[in-house]
């Protein structure tokens, strides 16, 4: 007897949803690319429990004929096209016929449906690919989908779901990258009973980016308008100051379908190249539209990779359209005149205490008003089913969860402030780091016993020692010294924050909120203390360092992108990449100078910790050349 058998229609349909349906996203993703196709000028998406128990996709589109209703279950049944020759000049963006009956598979839908040319809708509920009803009903023109209970005979799929909020959050992106390749539709995203996103479908991208991304990004971006014989991108290229640590604020869309390309990605990293610092990338909606006939949208079920037929001018194409923008609009960063103190959060014993009578808020709207309307005159210098935070414990058991804002800026790095000429200098308390010695096997130097010659390019101190030259990378010796301080601290379970003098207000994306919401208590740890403020915002009370090196919000933002795309199993290497960040964010840079009391307390605090000869990310700390190198240099013996 023969081993091959045709597999029934229902195990042909899970294997199916198993190409295109992974998640809740990538059902609300189908829904709302058919509401797009049937002409949609508003679409609402309402999620429960992440999508993950329910999903209702509204839109005022064409809607299905009473006769189409059951037949649009079938597999690869399909209104977009008639044949094979259709496949090479698609122009919507569904097309398979799969997206339901793989969704109908796994699931409980109801539809409900009602065409313009009919005065009465109809109704069809069908659970587990088996139509369990059909009527007529009463309904508004377009189409309502309600999908139930994902994957509820499918369990070796359910498991692999992660917690609500993450769902949650990819639902949101979708809907995100959705709304802004559609800006003349007016997309609406309920999740858990609350408008997570809303958008005003006004043909206009920057209202969209507006909606989506927050003020602070929206007038921070640079119209694109490029045009040849073959191809034509418009959208909008951000300015090197919000760029991010990675490239979820990047959306590209192809004739409208969202998709992902590396010949367009690596365009816009060229684009960029002198204008970014290393690991940035750029906030970037490029929408190209270009002949069907010259790209290739079948190449995956999910329809998010594509096939070009001419790279080279694809590439050629977005550089120049990219580049253009950013030549030809100036790109000098504004900032604001603040005060004469340019140290405003080094805090003395008098400015512990906000004075109420400076700042009180009646209520949560009143604070909202109050800082958005002063904060830009306020000058800032310069497995998933646990948390992080959850998983940190588990690896860090002495550490726990009672973390509070630590209002002297001075104590969150175990040091004392000490008033020395005129000026602040941190003097940290005797620790159990490495003593150094001049016997010391392995190679250290009794730094705080040497004279200080000076600095070098305002970035290396000079130190004469002996018959040795000693010369130490003052940023990486404080980015060292800053992340042992950082990392003792959040292993006994000390505090790390300091209140900020005036709250921050952040706009962040809504997948960015609640992964926020989700991981407080991890960044709580870390010493960042924020609310959630409403319209996609935080307010950001406490941070982990002074702010005097470098920009809160940077820091901030950078220590969220990575936390959030990290790939790592090891939740001790997730702690110490994010300690790495905030202490490079904290450290002293290059470039700025130093007097020598600043310099004899850092040579201090370095002889004081555990390793002092590299920073964080492995670069020396401390080099040395002996007299006897130099006159050999300089011919004095042979």
């Amino acid at each position: 007897m023969g081993k091959i058998i045709v597999l029934d229609e229902n195990t042909s349909n899970k294997i199916a949803a198993g190409e295109v349906i992974e998640r809740p996203a990538s059902v609300v993703k189908e829904l709302v690319e058919n509401s797009i196709d049937a002409g949609a000028g508003s679409i609402s998406v309402e999620i429960r429990k992440g999508g993950i128990s329910y999903i209702r996709v509204t839109d005022n589109g064409s809607g299905i004929a009473e006769d189409d209703a059951v037949i649009a279950f079938d597999r690869h049944a399909t209104s977009k096209i008639r044949s094979s020759d259709d496949l090479y000049s698609i122009s919507t963006l569904g097309f398979r016929g799969e997206a339901l009956a793989s969704i109908a598979a796994v699931s409980n839908v109801q539809l409900t449906t009602r065409t313009a040319h009919s005065d009465h809708g109809v109704y069809v509920e069908i659970s587990a690919g088996n139509v369990k009803e059909v009527k007529q009903t009463g309904c508004p023109i377009g189409t309502t989908l309600v999908v139930k209970d994902l994957f509820f005979n499918t369990p070796a799929r359910y498991k692999f779901l992660k917690k609500d909020s993450t769902e949650a959050g990819y639902v949101s992106d979708i809907v995100s990258r959705i709304a802004l390749g559609n800006p003349q539709i007016s997309f609406r995203l309920i999740s858990g009973g609350s408008t997570a996103i809303h958008t005003p479908g006004n043909n206009d991208l920057l209202s969209t980016i507006f909606s989506i991304y927050g003020k602070d990004t929206a007038k921070e971006v640079l119209e694109i308008n490029y045009s040849d014989s073959k191809i034509k991108i418009s959208g909008y290229a951000g300015k090197p100051e919000i760029a991010r640590s990675n490239r979820s604020h990047q959306s590209i869309y192809l004739n409208r379908r969202y998709i992902k390309s590396k010949v367009i990605t690596s365009a816009i990293d060229e684009a960029y190249k002198t204008l970014l610092m290393k690991n940035k990338y750029a906030f970037i909606v490029l929408n190209i539209e270009i002949n069907p006939m010259l790209v290739d949208v079948n190449v995956h079920p999910a329809k998010m990779e594509v096939r070009f037929s001419n790279e080279q001018d694809i590439f050629r194409s977005v550089y120049h359209a990219v580049n253009n923008a950013l030549m030809h609009n100036p790109l000098v960063k504004t900032v604001g005149l603040g005060g004469t103190d340019d140290k405003p959060f080094q805090f003395t014993e008098k400015e512990k205490e906000i004075p109420r009578t400076e700042y009180k808020p009646q209520s949560l709207d009143l604070e909202r008003h109050f800082l958005m309307e002063h904060q830009e005159t306020i000058e800032l210098p310069g497995d998933e089913k646990s948390t992080v935070f959850e998983c940190a414990i588990k690896d860090y058991p002495d550490t726990g969860r009672n973390v509070k804002p630590q209002e002297n800026a001075a104590e969150a790095f175990g040091s004392k402030v000490r008033e020395t000429g005129g000026m602040q200098t941190e003097e940290v308390q005797a620790g159990t780091g490495r003593q150094w010695t001049a016997a010391d096997p392995g190679g250290g130097v009794p730094l705080s016993k040497a004279r200080i010659v000076g600095q070098a390019f305002s970035t290396y101190i000079m130190l004469e020692l002996g018959d040795e030259l000693i010369v130490v990378d003052q940023h990486a010796a404080h980015e060292r010294i800053v992340f042992e301080g950082l990392k003792k601290r959040y292993m006994n379970n000390e505090p790390l924050s300091q209140m900020l003098a005036a709250p921050l207000v952040l706009e962040l994306t809504h997948q960015e909120i609640k992964f926020l919401e989700d991981e407080k208590d991890f960044f709580y740890k870390l010493g960042f203390i924020y609310e959630n403020f409403g319209n996609n915002s935080i307010v950001l009370r406490s941070v982990p360092y002074d702010g005097r090196n470098s920009s809160i919000k940077e820091a901030f933002l950078e220590v969220l992108d990575f936390v959030m795309t990290s790939s790592k199993s090891d939740c001790n290497a997730i702690v110490d990449d994010a300690l790495y960040t905030i202490a490079c964010k904290a450290a002293v840079k290059a470039n700025r100078k130093l007097g020598d009391i600043e310099i004899r307390s850092l040579l201090e605090e370095l002889e004081r910790i555990e390793n002092p000869y590299t920073c964080p990310h492995g670069r020396p700390t401390v080099l040395k050349i002996t007299k006897h190198e130099l006159e050999k240099k300089f011919k004095r013996i042979i």
